[in-house]
């Protein structure tokens, strides 16, 4: 509201009123175009997820000859549009260019990404300061210039990167996210991803999560609840037993924390499904959470970047959007590496967005390409062996490297441990702990010195401290590693 000028004698509220009327207009306008814009693109949604679903039961063959198809026109119109990507190109033969192709095409970064944001983009109305603008003023979901999405993520650095989806980008993207459910035959409403309430443990600074679940749920009352991570535990629960939420999603780290408090007795409800993201998935994890509600953790890969990986029930692998986008699992050093082997990173291609276009954008997490035909007959590619972020590996001199998932056996074992974060030292590391009740760190710290050890570093130096709670990104994940 403006500074008023002095009220009228006689009439001390007419001034008043007119400005609040008229600000009040103005966000009824906003919102009636929020509702109408969403209603269509929902609409395009449900008019396109037969034949979404229907793409999943493709041949291999048929699937290869799409992505090609796909790879050349997305290209083609990154070279003609995006100044970032028309120099990336320049002298390819995008004509006869093939997926074998792509490993002769530089490597993109997030650095590469958000410093030449504007370059990147093919929409010249879009630019860094904008959509930086557009995410910092957001406290509920928004389109940005009436059709695009922006997507805001830390990662587990903690530097924020920004994705932007066009109109049929999103459409494309919410379809890969509800189209495996559909071709399960899922019990919960396609449309209210939960039935009831769905349970979010991460705050997304862009609403995107808000922003799909809203749309599926055809932009009526929300019957999503919003729980940061990063609020107090006591004050998570409390949130959801109001809630009373059938669908629990969140990074493991979290939904560990609350499958504890509802063996405790402390969380009372009864999740339908509990679906998992983000983070690693342990066995520690699935363990509580069936200990806690009886039912199977629902763990899925995804990224902001676009591309979501489900999981099937004919095996431990999750199925890629074979059809939209192409995976390449590479080595620490950027060389792909065959099927079957872990890959230390992937480069993903995305071949449905258009707007912000990414051609082999580096995903520091390692995994491994499943060959073959998964037995559920779904010729789209599997991954398996999900890591983690692997640029969190511990490296010291003379090229001494600190696996982090061995220090994870080493806390995990430890039924007192609840969380850890473990921070890398010049000799060793700096650890600290969550627990139930005073832990042996004695023990601990044993442990980790004999692992680093063994690993070849001198003389590791390795200290434990018992805190009440951790830190978290701004986007609620727990980085438990931290390098140099």
């Amino acid at each position: 509201m403006t500074d008023r000028p002095p009220a009228t004698p006689g009439a001390p509220y007419v001034t008043d009123l007119r400005e609040e009327e008229i600000e009040k207009k103005e966000i009824e306008v906003v919102a009636d175009n929020y509702s109408s814009l969403l209603a269509r693109q929902r609409a395009e949604v449900t008019d396109k997820l037969f034949s979404a679903v229907r793409r999943l039961g493709w041949s291999a063959d048929r699937l290869v000859a799409d992505r090609q198809r796909r790879l050349r026109e997305m290209l083609s119109f990154a070279a003609e549009h995006s100044k970032f990507h028309a120099e990336r190109l320049a002298g390819v033969d995008l004509d006869s260019f093939t997926e074998a192709d792509l490993p002769s095409l530089p490597i993109m970064t997030k650095a590469d990404l958000m410093e030449n944001f504007d370059r990147i983009t093919t929409d010249p109305d879009l630019s860094l300061e904008l959509v930086s603008a557009h995410v910092d003023k957001l406290k509920d979901d928004e389109y940005l210039l009436d059709k695009y999405r922006v997507v805001a993520t830390s990662g587990t650095t903690g530097v924020r990167a920004l994705f932007v989806y066009g109109w049929d980008d999103w459409v494309n993207l919410v379809l890969i996210v509800t189209r495996w459910r559909g071709r399960d035959g899922d019990s919960l409403p396609l449309e209210a991803p939960v039935g009831s309430l769905f349970a979010l443990d991460a705050k997304y600074l862009s609403g995107a999560l808000h922003a799909f679940s809203r749309g599926m749920s055809g932009g009526g009352a929300p019957l999503v609840t919003h729980l940061p991570a990063t609020l107090p535990l006591p004050q998570i629960v409390a949130g959801l037993n109001l809630a009373q939420p059938l669908v629990l999603q969140g990074y493991p780290s979290a939904v560990h924390l609350l499958a504890r408090e509802a063996v405790a007795g402390r969380l009372v409800i009864t999740p339908k499904r509990v679906a998992t993201c983000g983070e690693q998935l342990t066995a520690e994890v699935r363990a509580v959470v069936a200990q806690a509600w009886g039912v199977d953790v629902y763990d899925y890969w995804g990224c902001s970047e676009g591309v979501y990986a489900f999981p099937c029930a004919a095996g431990a692998a999750m199925h890629l959007p074979d059809d939209l986008v192409i995976l390449e699992p590479v080595d620490r050093d950027g060389n792909v590496v065959a099927p079957g082997q872990p890959a230390a990173k992937v480069l993903l291609t995305n071949l449905y967005n258009l707007t912000q276009p990414l051609v082999r954008y580096e995903i520091t997490d390692g995994m491994t390409v499943v060959p073959g035909i998964c037995e559920c007959g779904c010729a789209h590619r599997r991954i398996t062996g999900l890591a983690g972020r692997t640029d969190t590996l511990f490296v010291y001199g003379e090229g001494v490297a600190v696996n982090q998932l061995g220090m994870s056996g080493v806390f995990l074992s430890d039924p007192d441990v609840v969380e850890f974060q473990v921070t890398q030292t010049p000799f060793g590391a700096d650890v600290f702990v969550v627990t139930n009740k005073p832990c042996d760190s004695g023990a601990l710290t044993d442990r980790l010195v004999e692992l680093m050890t063994n690993a070849g570093l001198s003389d590791p130096v390795v200290t434990v401290c018992e805190i009440a709670s951790l830190d978290r990104l701004f986007s609620g994940k727990l980085r438990r590693f931290q390098p140099l």
